[in-house]
């Protein structure tokens, strides 16, 4: 089986970190409002002068310029170089009160723009701490309680106070599997002598749902103990409404924070790649030692390529990697995009033919 994997025409994707250049405060971005609330919508448009086959490299800062809370490519609409983009101001990243900054590379040259953040209104923020006031011991009682077994149970909010859930989860390294629902756990448990002597042993100070279940949330039967975590990431990462609907209902937190996992637990790279990635972006190993890494992924469907015979996959012949391609491996070997944000960089190379399979 054969992949061959080439490189065509110098295209910028998700590459401003390259820059160093002193941005321009020119009147070239323009939006909507100066200021937005979480979950409001951020209308960007402008011009830039055109430069044929230029891509427009587009991030949103947060306040300290820390963290990229958005970050996007695209090419002008038309000859004349106008642009125009929506970005919903939503998600776990847009955790910070201020100033954000839009940043725009084109054609080396680098352009920014400012605007005002709150993550919530005046109002929102009375009726979240009425919110927080209001206990929620009774809420989700039947699935929690499903399928219990005699031992005596705490609550979530008491195991939180004494340790934090993605703690607990990760003492045991592979346990609990996130590819399984808690209610799996909580059969094996009452149904297998030996498991529930090794549970008891293992976690003397808690029950099967304290470390495997998830916290209650304001949301009745959300998340769902009959649901294995993977089932809410992958809706979280590859539904666009189902993302908008959580970040709304839970502004600031992650999916992984609600579950009560550790992001690392949802891990699909292998952790060789990532190091590959870090050692190429600086120059320590060769780009055809990089492109194992992504054959591998492609072999192994964590990138899907569509109508791949087995024919076509094994060895990765390549020509030079653009130069600006390292800065996305970079951003994630240094945890500046998570897998996921990654993994659909290296789609987006594959499908627009920057990288052919």
């Amino acid at each position: 089986m054969r992949i061959i994997i080439f490189f065509i025409f110098p295209v910028l994707v998700l590459a401003l970190g390259a820059f160093t250049l002193t941005p321009v405060f020119a009147d070239i971005i323009s939006l909507d409002k100066q200021s937005y609330v979480f979950g409001e919508v951020i209308s960007i448009s402008g011009q830039v002068p055109y430069s044929e086959g230029q891509f427009i490299g587009l991030q949103i800062l947060n306040p300290t310029k820390s963290d990229i809370v958005t970050i996007d490519q695209f090419l002008p609409k038309n000859n004349d170089g106008f642009f125009s983009k929506s970005y919903k101001a939503q998600g776990p990243k847009w955790n910070m009160d201020g100033i954000y900054t839009v940043k725009l590379v084109y054609d080396e040259k680098v352009y920014e723009e400012s605007f005002q953040f709150k993550k919530q209104t005046t109002n929102e923020k009375e009726e979240s701490e009425e919110k927080t006031s209001t206990s929620v011991s009774d809420q989700d009682t039947g699935s929690y309680q499903t399928n219990q077994t005699a031992k005596s149970v705490k609550s979530i909010q008491e195991v939180n106070s004494k340790v934090q859930l993605s703690d607990l989860k990760s003492r045991v390294q592979g346990f609990p599997d996130p590819a399984q629902a808690p209610n799996h756990y909580v059969k094996k448990y009452s149904e297998n002598i030996e498991y529930k002597d090794w549970f008891d042993k293992t976690f003397p100070d808690y029950s099967v749902l304290d470390v495997v279940g998830y916290r209650p949330t304001h949301i009745t039967g959300f998340p769902d103990n009959d649901n294995h975590p993977w089932h809410y990431v992958d809706r979280y990462n590859d539904e666009e409404s189902y993302k908008d609907w959580f970040d709304s209902q839970f502004p600031g937190k992650s999916i992984y924070e609600v579950l009560g996992y550790s992001e690392s637990s949802f891990q699909k790279i292998p952790n060789w790649i990532k190091n590959n990635a870090k050692w190429w972006s600086s120059g320590t190993i060769s780009d055809s030692d990089f492109l194992v890494g992504i054959a591998y992924l492609i072999n192994e469907e964590i990138i899907y390529v569509p109508n791949l015979s087995e024919s076509e996959s094994s060895s990765v012949i390549s020509q030079n990697i653009p130069i600006w391609i390292k800065n996305t491996a970079k951003w994630w070997a240094d945890d500046q995009i998570n897998e996921n944000e990654f993994l659909k960089s290296i789609q987006f190379l594959i499908e627009n033919r920057i990288i052919h399979v």
